[in-house]
């Protein structure tokens, strides 16, 4: 799987920066540092919620449902009051309260001196368009090919479910990861 930020950098076929930029009256350097200041906190928050079978369920039928998509491939659509909801869903989902979201602002404006008010606007725009990466990336949908030896465990995860539910085709069988850390899972798997 790409690194969040590459897969970023593809949305709306390469003019993400572009779309932030513009939507949030910031320059283009600024948005990239914007955008690069709140990968983190996703990483983080989707490696958490990989760990959590609970969490990681319903990140996963977020994510398998493709509505998302439609936010990777325009921004624009992110932008919008529908958009803002499905973002914040997604946000409750990964960083599970407001106040986590608003630490996660004011650490990033903190970074970056881009203010907070901004940053709070654009987590639910990152956030919907992050899960339409995922499904796209899942579906192999992206323009850069994905390298089954550079896999996350996160990645294998989200295809395998997918391939389970039927949302996409079986890929060739590769040695079994280890999805989780967690010893209970672990020996689940197993």
């Amino acid at each position: 799987m790409l690194p969040l930020f590459d897969m970023m950098m593809q949305a709306q076929n390469g003019a993400a920066m572009d779309a932030v930029s513009k939507q949030f009256n910031l320059a283009q350097e600024q948005a990239t540092k914007a955008m690069a200041a709140l990968m983190p906190a996703f990483s983080a928050s989707l490696k958490r919620s990989s760990s959590n079978p609970y969490d990681f369920m319903g990140l996963m039928q977020a994510v398998a449902s493709g509505n998302y998509a439609k936010y990777f491939e325009d921004m624009g659509k992110a932008f919008t009051p529908q958009g803002i909801d499905d973002g914040n869903t997604i946000l409750g989902q990964l960083f599970g309260s407001k106040e986590v979201s608003r630490a996660v602002a004011a650490q990033a404006a903190q970074m970056t001196g881009i203010g907070q008010e901004i940053y709070k606007q654009m987590l639910p725009v990152m956030a919907d368009t992050l899960m339409g990466g995922l499904f796209k990336q899942s579906m192999g949908q992206m323009n850069a090919p994905v390298n089954p030896s550079i896999n996350t465990a996160m990645g294998e995860t989200i295809q395998k479910w997918l391939e389970s539910t039927g949302f996409a085709p079986k890929q060739k069988a590769a040695p079994e990861p280890t999805i989780f850390d967690n010893p209970f899972t672990q020996a689940m798997q197993q």
